[in-house]
């Protein structure tokens, strides 16, 4: 855990559709966590049931449609980065979290030459917690974080998304015990099994509709998710945010042996998705590599793959701007752009209509996207 990548996103109305136009009901974002543990599972080696990292914990970061009363507030921003430095601590048995929540802020504001520390950690978001669900069926959407990444490394598009109404739940990127992610298939496969002990311990839940989920995966999330797709069933499409699942063979040998590992495993060699799948990555940049694994010979249905224009890999998260605009500075346009093609995807494939489509049109008449064929 010592390595957690950690992103996060800007506060924006995304408008696919909403109930001024004749779209679908806008509610408010509820968020609640979910603390568990997967007794089928052994994190901390040589232990017994005694200890309490015995069995692999499992934090379960939920955001839903909610009724919002006037004692409810929003939460801060340093309410959810202060849950890495808490995660931290308690993944690990020891005190290796502690201020790192002031850090992280300082240094976000730092490297971003906008805002202090102060105005990060005080931002207001959209998500509160704990607050009552709206009594009714909504489709899941399972989120796999970037490599090392905790699971409200984009809450703002769980927000946006519960206000659309799906329920969101987020999965740390978190591998063996002491929880650092390598790139090895045996941690790969602790944050797909994450995603699945997930939603078993959410099929409780009579606001989920199980028959509609979708999966969205950033960055190492994009490879656990395309596996996770596999393996759990009713998912009815793919979201990738310039997933690792397209690996770049180039210079770092133990990051390429890594990847023949995972691609000759068991649960990969014959990877077969027959679902719609969205990938949107960043602009090529010029780099030495000798090739890249096409994923699209995993897919047998749909696929959709657009470059996002003038975007770079840390773009699919909205640090950036969420910094930025508790400093007063301009943001950009780009995760606004990322997040409104994502949700419209997954309102056209699990709500059906065609917002998707519209969507794709106006953004590549615009010229924010384009349409990657190199692949196909």
């Amino acid at each position: 855990m010592k390595h957690l990548l950690v992103s996060f996103s800007l506060l924006f109305l995304l408008s696919c559709s909403n109930k001024e136009n004749g779209g679908p009901e806008i509610y408010e974002a509820g968020f609640k966590i979910i603390q568990t543990k997967d007794t089928t599972r052994i994190y901390k080696q040589n232990t017994d049931t005694s200890d309490y990292l015995h069995y692999r914990p499992l934090d379960i970061d939920v955001w839903y449609p909610a009724t919002v009363s006037p004692g409810d507030t929003s939460l801060y921003f340093r309410d959810i980065l202060g849950l890495l430095e808490n995660r931290a601590n308690y993944y690990t048995a020891s005190n290796l979290g502690n201020g790192i929540t002031q850090q992280i802020a300082h240094y976000f504001s730092q490297t971003l030459n906008c805002s202090d520390s102060t105005k990060v950690l005080n931002f207001r978001t959209a998500s509160h917690k704990n607050a009552n669900p709206v009594d009714r069926k909504f489709p899941l959407v399972i989120y796999l974080s970037a490599f090392n990444g905790m699971s409200y490394e984009n809450f703002n598009l769980f927000e946006e998304l519960a206000k659309k109404g799906f329920v969101v739940a987020s999965i740390s990127s978190i591998g063996r015990f002491p929880g650092d992610m390598t790139m090895q298939n045996e941690d790969l496969m602790e944050q797909v099994y994450d995603a699945i002990a997930a939603l078993e311990n959410l099929k409780g839940n009579s606001n989920i509709d199980f028959t509609k989920i979708g999966i969205i995966g950033y960055s190492w999330g994009g490879l656990s998710g395309s596996i996770a797709a596999s393996k759990i069933s009713n998912v009815s499409c793919l979201v990738s945010l310039d997933g690792s699942e397209f690996h770049h063979y180039g210079k770092e040998k133990e990051e390429n042996a890594n990847f023949e590992d995972i691609k000759n495993g068991t649960n990969f060699k014959n990877l077969s998705l027959s679902v719609p799948y969205l990938r949107l990555e960043s602009s090529p940049v010029t780099k030495e590599e000798d090739s890249i694994y096409n994923f699209t010979k995993n897919l047998s249905s749909e696929r959709y793959l657009f470059s996002v224009d003038s975007v770079q890999h840390e773009d699919f998260s909205c640090l950036p701007q969420l910094v930025k605009l508790s400093g007063g500075c301009e943001p950009n346009h780009h995760f606004k752009t990322i997040s409104k093609l994502a949700i419209c995807f997954l309102e056209e494939k699990l709500k059906k209509g065609n917002s998707f489509t519209k969507a794709i049109k106006a953004e590549l008449k615009n010229n924010t996207i384009r349409k990657n064929t190199f692949m196909e």
